[in-house]
This record gives C-alpha cells, structure tokens and sequence, in this order.
C-alpha cells in the first residue's frame, strides 16, 4: 500500500496487486465500467451526445439509440451527484487520517468521498491515474493472456493515423488541417470505436459484471478449495490461470484417449 498525503488529509491507500484484495478490486473494475460508458460529469454528458450524434451519421441508430439511454443514466448520477470516478477511487482507499474505510457498498464509497470532499477533483482524479497505471502494468507484466487487450492496440493505431493525417495537412500548407474529410472520417472511428452497452436493467453491463464475478469466485472456490473472496488480486488471478490450465490438460488428455 501507499500512503500520500491529499488536501491535507493522510490516505493509505492499495496500489498493489498482491495486497488489493478481489473483493476491493472488483468494486475499483465496476465504477471504472461505469464511468467509462455512462459516466456522471458534463464532459460525460457532452461524449455521449457526440457518440450518439456520429453513430447517427454512419446510420447505427440502434447504437445511437443505447447511447442515448447510456446518457439517460449519465444524468440521473449528475442529478444525484454521484460521481463514478472518484467512487472508483474510494474502493482503493483503505484508510483516511487513521479512520478504516471497509465498507465497499454505495454508501460507503460515498462516505469515503464525503470525507474527502474539499479536495480538489483533480489531486484524486491524479492519484487515480497514478494507482491505476501501477495495477494495470502489474496485471498486464503477471497475467498478459488475461489482461493483454489487442483492441487497445488496434483503438491507438487509429489515433496515430489521425495525427498524421493533421500533420500531412500541416506540411501541405492546409487552412484546416484538423477538418479534412480524412480526419473527420478517422474521428468518427475512434468517437464510434467501442459498441455502446447498455447499463440499465437486469441484462445491464453492471448486473453482468457482478454475475460473471460471483460465478467465478464460486468455480474458483470449488476448484481449488479456498475462500476466493478472501484472496489479493495476484492470488485470485494466479488460481484462475492455474484451473485454467488444469482444464486445458484434461481436455487434451481426453483427446488423446479417443
């Protein structure tokens, strides 16, 4: 764990995988979900009018139509100043000036927030990226069949195409080198890059995602005989590869008898 000090305030925070609990991480995963494709800001608000707006003019109107009630979520948390983010932050947080946070319910993340609230968004939306950044490359370093998305890959190959685009119009002298019919045309494939789920209701990304958990957790604690949701992250991912592997011997095995 790390402690850093933010407006003022001592927070002892998880920044390891072999300290994070699952439980923990599971919660940090789900706000990031939610963030990521309802999110509960303007400048969330704003991305989903212009989601729905370019998947309308590639004539998608049934992911324009997923946007628009993803942006129907997205107000009713900006109403309800319910922030995903820094909810996403609070599941991290284990202590704050000597006070232990375990409560991982809404309320309690909320509480944690609360408790925090006269620091400025952006020291712990920093320290969030800070935190993030040293658990994804962990995850990636120790579980890269797991963790290794190659649509993350394909998403920047897009975006370096679109800078250079701008900078060939630079070169050739163009008024607007940021508005040609090429960079529009590349925008509109990273604003559109990633199907819109829906977060509403009980087929919902959120409901899934819990679902897909507790399934695990259940085939994990099975398997190998132990309590899964007591275990740190490395450890929950290291009995996942391990039944993983065990299943693809026994199905080779099988194989190999017929």
């Amino acid at each position: 764990m790390v402690t850093v000090t933010i407006g003022g305030h001592k927070v002892r925070m998880y920044d390891s995988i072999d300290e994070l609990p699952i439980v923990r991480f599971h919660r940090y995963q789900r706000s990031l979900l939610v963030d990521a494709g309802v999110g509960s800001d303007m400048a969330a608000f704003d991305q989903r009018i212009e989601r729905a707006r370019r998947f309308l003019v590639t004539g998608d109107t049934e992911k324009a139509g997923r946007e628009l009630e993803n942006l129907r979520q997205s107000v009713f948390l900006i109403q309800n100043s319910v922030d995903t983010k820094l909810l996403s932050f609070a599941a991290l947080v284990s202590e704050v000036d000597g006070v232990v946070c375990e409560d991982l319910s809404d309320e309690g993340l909320r509480k944690v927030c609360e408790m925090l609230a006269k620091v400025p968004v952006g020291e712990m939306t920093a320290q969030l990226g800070a935190v993030k950044k040293k658990i994804d490359d962990d995850l990636q370093l120790y579980f890269p069949t797991v963790f290794n998305d190659a649509s993350v890959k394909e998403y920047y190959d897009i975006l370096r195409r679109r800078a250079l685009a701008v900078l060939d119009g630079i070169i050739r002298g163009e008024d607007k080198p940021g508005e040609t019919a090429e960079v529009d045309r590349l925008t509109t494939a990273l604003i559109t890059y990633s199907k819109p789920q829906l977060f509403s209701g009980s087929d919902g990304v959120e409901v899934t995602f819990d679902r897909q958990f507790e399934d695990l957790c259940l085939v994990l604690s099975e398997q190998v005989h132990v309590s899964s949701k007591n275990l740190t992250v490395l450890e929950f991912y290291n009995a996942f590869d391990f039944v993983r592997e065990r299943a693809r011997q026994a199905e080779k095995g099988q194989k190999r008898a017929v």
